[in-house]
C-alpha cells in the first residue's frame, strides 16, 4: 500500500531539498524502522535516482510503495560516508542491507608467536591455536578472517597433523600426569609431561603455513631435516622430510595462473536473480590460492554495485591491517564508492591498493574462478527455492487450503521428568527459516506432564498477541496428534480467531507408527529389533476430519512437514537442556559460601566444568582471580563432601 499523499507530499518535499553533499541516507517504513542505509558522494543526485523516470530497474516501483520517510546525514567527505555507512548498518542492522552472518565477526585463529623464557607457565611456553572473533591487540599473531566453521577445522586438523601443537586446554595442559592419546598416535609431543625444546620451531612453521608463506616453510623444514641428518637423528629427519613434502603438496594444488605476480589478491564476483543475492570470494596470497568462500543474501532489492561495495566495507573492517589484499578484482564496474575504499584500504594497509574489474587475459580468467563459484551457488539455491514452492503447493492441496502457506508456524512443548518445561514456536517463510521470528516459552500455569495444558498455555500466549506487528501465519501446525490439536481450535474459539475457510489453517503432525502384520498399530513393542518392522506414514490431524491424511515419503510436503516438525523440536530441546545445565550448574556452586556470581563465573571460565574444579589441585583452584587458598579449600571441601571414594589428587596441598 502506498503512503497517503500528505506523507508523499512530505517525502517529495525532502527529495527535492536534499544537499549536495557526501552523507549516508537512512530510508524508514511506515513503522519508523530503518530497511535500507546507503552512502553516497553526492546525496541528492544518489537518492533521487531511485525515482527519476528513466529508471527501469525492478526495485524502483516495489520501493515507492515501501519508503515513508528518509533521513540524512551529511559529512565532510565521501571517505568519511564510507565509514559512518559500515557504523549504521552494524548498529540498526536494516533487513534490505548486506549483513554478514549473525552480524557477528568473522572467525579468526590465534597464536602467541613470542614465547616466554622457561620460567613462565606452561600455556605461555606451549600456546595452542584459539579460535576468536574478536582479534586484540595483545602481541599474539591472528590468521583470517574465516568465513565458515569448516574452513576453522581445516585448518585446524592441518596444523595437528603436520605441526604437532598441543589441542587440550589450559586446565588440561596444567594438570595431566601422562600423555593423552595425540602423543601416542605421533600428533603432540606432550609438553604437559615433558620439556619440549623444539615448540618455538613447531609454532613458527604453523604460522608460515597459516599465512600461506608455502616457499619460506618449505625451506626452513628442509634446514631443520639436514640438520637432524647430520646429528644422526634420523627419525626426526624423516619426519621433517615427510611434512616438507606434504605442505609442497598442499600448495602447489593452489597455485593459480598469476603465479608470476605473487600478489595478495581478492578476487570477488556477484551474481543474483531477483532479489537472491550471491558473493564469492576468492583468497590469493602470493600467488597462490587458498580459500574460496560463497557469501548467501536474500531480499536483496537495491543496486548490485552498492550492496558488493557495502559488503566489502564490512569484509575488510574485520581484518587486520597486515592481511589486507594488494589488489580486489571484480566482476562488475566499480564506481566512485570504490574509489574511497580503495583509499581506506591503501591508508591501513601502508600501500597503494587497488580495486578493479579486470577486462582481458590471466586476472579476467581469475575473476571467472569467482564468478562461476558464484553462479553454481545461486543456481543451487534456485533449485531449493523451486522445491520449496512445490512443496507448499503440494501441501495446500492436502489440506485444502483457501491459499498458500507461504508462512507456517510450529510449536512444540519439551520436558524431562515432569521439570523444566518449555515450549518452542518456529516460523517458516516461504519454505525456508526465519529465525527473527522464532520463540522460546517457559511454562508459567502447568505443573507436571500435562502436555495438552502446556500447549494450551503456550498457544494462548501467542495468538493473544496477534496484530499488525505479529500477524496471524498461514498454518499454525502443532506437534502432536488430536489431543494437541484441540487445545488449538479450543484457543481460537476463546479468542474468537476464524478457522474456518480463508481463515487460519489448523494442524497437528504425529509421528509415524510401527505398523503390525493386520497394518493396524502394534501395541507391544518390545521386539522390534528381533524382527523387520513396518511404519505408518507421517499423519496430519485436521479440524473436522475422523482419519488423518497420510503423508507419503519421499514427497514435497512430507519433506517441507518434518522439516519444520524437527526444527521445533530441536529449538524446544536445546532451550530445555539450556534451562537444565544452568539449574545443574547453580545447584552445584551456590551452596557455597563465599561463591557469589563473579567468583562462579571466574571459577567455570577457568576449568570449563564443575567436574574440572573438582579434580583441580587446590594451588590452582587457588590461582582463579578473586579465590586465594582459603576460599579453594572451602570449594573443594563442599564439592567433595559427596564421594564416596577417597579423596585424589583434588584434596591433596600441593
Amino acid at each position: 500500500m502506498a503512503p497517503p499523499e500528505s506523507t508523499r507530499a512530505a517525502l517529495d518535499k525532502k527529495l527535492a531539498e536534499l544537499p549536495q553533499q557526501p552523507g549516508c541516507y537512512l530510508m524508514r517504513d511506515k513503522k519508523g524502522d530503518i530497511f535500507y542505509i546507503g552512502k553516497a558522494q553526492n546525496l541528492r543526485s544518489r537518492v533521487r535516482s531511485y525515482f527519476n523516470g528513466s529508471d527501469s530497474r525492478a526495485f524502483v516501483a516495489w520501493l515507492d510503495d515501501l519508503l515513508y520517510d528518509l533521513d540524512i546525514v551529511v559529512v565532510q567527505n565521501a571517505k568519511e560516508a564510507l565509514l559512518l555507512e559500515r557504523t549504521l548498518v552494524r548498529e540498526h542492522k536494516p533487513r534490505f542491507n548486506v549483513l554478514l552472518k549473525d552480524d557477528k565477526n568473522f572467525i579468526h585463529l590465534r597464536l602467541r608467536t613470542k614465547l616466554p623464557k622457561d620460567g613462565a607457565k606452561k600455556r605461555h611456553r606451549y600456546p595452542r591455536l584459539e579460535v576468536v572473533r574478536n582479534p586484540k591487540d595483545d602481541g599474539a599473531r591472528y590468521f583470517g578472517p574465516y568465513h565458515s566453521a569448516s574452513s576453522v577445522r581445516q585448518s585446524l586438523r592441518w596444523v595437528n597433523r603436520y605441526f604437532q601443537l598441543r589441542t587440550c586446554s589450559d586446565s588440561v595442559l596444567e594438570n595431566r600426569k601422562r600423555p593423552c592419546l595425540q602423543y601416542q598416535i605421533g600428533r603432540c609431543p606432550a609438553p604437559c609431561v615433558v620439556e619440549v625444546a623444539s615448540y618455538p620451531d613447531h609454532v613458527a612453521e604453523a604460522a608460515l603455513f597459516l599465512s600461506g608463506k608455502g616457499d619460506a616453510l618449505i625451506q626452513k623444514l628442509e634446514q631443520r631435516m639436514w640438520t637432524a641428518s647430520e646429528g644422526q637423528d634420523f627419525e626426526t629427519a624423516a619426519r621433517l622430510r615427510d611434512q616438507a613434502e606434504a605442505v609442497r603438496t598442499s600448495f602447489a594444488k593452489q597455485v593459480v595462473t598469476e603465479v608470476a605476480r605473487r600478489k595478495n589478491q581478492d578476487i570477488v564476483a556477484a551474481c543474483r536473480e531477483g532479489a537472491l543475492l550471491e558473493i564469492a570470494r576468492v583468497t590469493v596470497r602470493g600467488g597462490r590460492m587458498l580459500n574460496t568462500e560463497t557469501y548467501s543474501f536474500d531480499r536483496q532489492e537495491f543496486p548490485t554495485d552498492e550492496l558488493v561495495g557495502s559488503f566489502l566495507s564490512q569484509l575488510y573492517a574485520e581484518m587486520l591491517d597486515e592481511d589486507l589484499p594488494d589488489e580486489v578484482l571484480l566482476n562488475l564496474e566499480p564506481g566512485e564508492d570504490f574509489d574511497e575504499l580503495a583509499k581506506v584500504l591503501t591508508e591501513r594497509r601502508g600501500r597503494k591498493v587497488w580495486i578493479k574489474q579486470p577486462a582481458r587475459g590471466g586476472l579476467k580468467r581469475l575473476v571467472g574462478i569467482a564468478e562461476q563459484n558464484a553462479q553454481l551457488k545461486l543456481t543451487e539455491r534456485l533449485k531449493k527455492s523451486d522445491t520449496r514452492q512445490r512443496a507448499m503447493q503440494n501441501l495446500m492441496r492436502r489440506l485444502r487450503l483457501q491459499k498458500l502457506p507461504r508462512v507456517i508456524e510450529c510449536f512444540d512443548v519439551s520436558l524431562f521428568q515432569g521439570t523444566d518445561a518449555v515450549a518452542s514456536k518456529v516460523c517458516f517463510v516461504d519454505g525456508a527459516p526465519d529465525k527473527a521470528r522464532y520463540r522460546r516459552y517457559k511454562i508459567r500455569s502447568v505443573d507436571g506432564t500435562d502436555d495438552f495444558l502446556m500447549m494450551y498455555e503456550v498457544l494462548g500466549r501467542r495468538l493473544k498477541k496477534v496484530g499488525p506487528d505479529d500477524p496471524l501465519p498461514d498454518l499454525l501446525l502443532v506437534d502432536g496428534g488430536k489431543g494437541q490439536l484441540k487445545m488449538a481450535e479450543t484457543v481460537c474459539a476463546e479468542l474468537g480467531i476464524d478457522t474456518g475457510p480463508g481463515g487460519l489453517a489448523l494442524c497437528s503432525i504425529a509421528k509415524s507408527r510401527v505398523l503390525d502384520e493386520t497394518n493396524s498399530a502394534a501395541r507391544d513393542d518390545a521386539n522390534l529389533e528381533e524382527r523387520e518392522v513396518e511404519r505408518s506414514f507421517e499423519r496430519l490431524f485436521i479440524p473436522g476430519a475422523k482419519d488423518p491424511l497420510l503423508l507419503k515419503p519421499h514427497t514435497h510436503e512430507r519433506y517441507l512437514v518434518e522439516q519444520v516438525r524437527d526444527e521445533a523440536h530441536r529449538f524446544a530441546i536445546e532451550f530445555h537442556r539450556k534451562r537444565r545445565k544452568r539449574r545443574t550448574l547453580k545447584s552445584a556452586l551456590d551452596g557455597i559460601p563465599g561463591v557469589g556470581p563473579k567468583k562462579r563465573k571466574a571459577l567455570l571460565t577457568s576449568f570449563g566444568s564443575v567436574a574440572n574444579i573438582k579434580t583441580a589441585h587446590l594451588k590452582h583452584v587457588a590461582e582463579t582471580p578473586g579465590i586465594g587458598e582459603k576460599l579453594a579449600r572451602v570449594i573443594l571441601a563442599h564439592l567433595t563432601a559427596d564421594d564416596k571414594s577417597e579423596a585424589g589428587p583434588a584434596g591433596r596441598d600441593g
